[in-house]
């Protein structure tokens, strides 16, 4: 996915700050790949991700920037077979109103048009959109193309298509935007495909909101601690 500039093209300064913010290109990739960032610094960053719930109203400068990179982090997920399953698809204006008033009616028919309406204006409040989807391919039999059968492919591309969210919640993050991924209802209902533009081969994994956070939650508890989830084996 390619993520072009908005308005007139970069200055030579803004294409330098870009070196410092994103020195390693696709090509570098390849030389480096067994180079790796500090241990400590990168462990933390892992234990420093949140899921943002509020954000500042306005994007970010260069945020485009920083998702495009991101992106690129998201499609170097770990992937069976290579398959590269996953699609990102950058919501503008029209598209979000559309999904915001889809999501606000479905709320209003569960719970009441108050609690539609509070809901709309929260949603209409995310200042970025970006729907993550997978690429179904058709198997030979539906049974192969189920997540139900442990073997199937698309049993490995969503689990695919869910390690390169994680990437570029990460990427975002150590770029100093905040992320949060999402899943509801209106995601899965049919209209939601046609409001955002989805293929009919594209099945959604979540939407991610992102942005610059405006505050940043504590660490959540762990109910479970490391001896209850390392488990050692003879």
């Amino acid at each position: 996915m390619m993520l072009g500039f908005v308005g007139a093209a970069p200055s030579v300064s803004l294409l330098l700050l870009l070196g410092l913010l994103f020195p390693c290109s696709r090509q570098q990739h390849q030389v480096d790949a067994f180079s790796s960032p500090s241990p400590a610094s990168f462990h933390e960053l892992l234990l420093s991700r949140r899921t943002i719930n509020s954000f500042e109203a306005e994007l970010p400068p260069y945020w485009e920037m920083k998702l495009t990179a991101a992106v690129e982090a998201a499609t170097y997920a770990p992937n069976h077979k290579l398959t590269e399953p996953w699609r990102f698809h950058l919501l503008g204006n029209e598209a979000i109103q559309r999904v915001c008033e889809l999501n606000a009616e479905l709320v209003s028919s569960s719970k009441g048009p108050a609690a539609g309406a509070k809901k709309l204006e929260r949603w209409l409040a995310m200042p970025g959109w970006l729907v993550v989807t997978q690429v179904v391919v058709v198997q030979q039999s539906d049974d192969d193309d189920s997540c139900d059968n442990p073997m199937s492919m698309a049993r490995e591309d969503y689990a695919a298509c869910c390690c390169a969210v994680q990437n570029l919640c990460l990427s975002l993050h150590a770029n100093g935007m905040g992320t949060k991924w999402t899943t509801g209802p209106v995601n899965f209902d049919p209209r939601f495909a046609e409001a955002v533009g989805l293929p009919e081969n594209e099945r959604v994994v979540g939407t991610i909101w992102f942005g610059k956070p405006v505050s940043v939650p504590s660490a959540p508890r762990k109910k479970l601690s490391l001896d209850n989830v390392l488990i050692k084996h003879a």
